[in-house]
């Protein structure tokens, strides 16, 4: 993806759109369905649903670790949590 720092502070900012074929690269770039960038299901879906589809990205990463791995990001989340990270 050819963005510079720029674009991308801009793009967090709200300061500039992305373009369709931005959006379909970030959608591949983080393997997640152009619907999950877009939000699309927030606004008529319940509050579960929202925090669903608000962490399935997180989810399906989750999904490709090791159980060792799940539980040093669950110990490291905890810790953060506590104020202790």
């Amino acid at each position: 993806m050819k963005l510079n720092k720029r674009a991308i502070s801009q793009i967090e900012a709200a300061q500039r759109n992305l373009s369709a074929d931005e959006l379909a690269q970030f959608s591949r770039i983080y393997e997640v369905n152009v619907r999950e960038l877009l939000f699309l299901e927030f606004t008529e879906a319940g509050k579960e649903q929202r925090f669903a589809a608000k962490y399935s990205s997180f989810f399906k990463l989750l999904e490709k670790l090791s159980d060792r791995d799940i539980e040093d990001v669950y110990w490291a989340i905890k810790r953060k949590v506590e104020g202790l990270l």
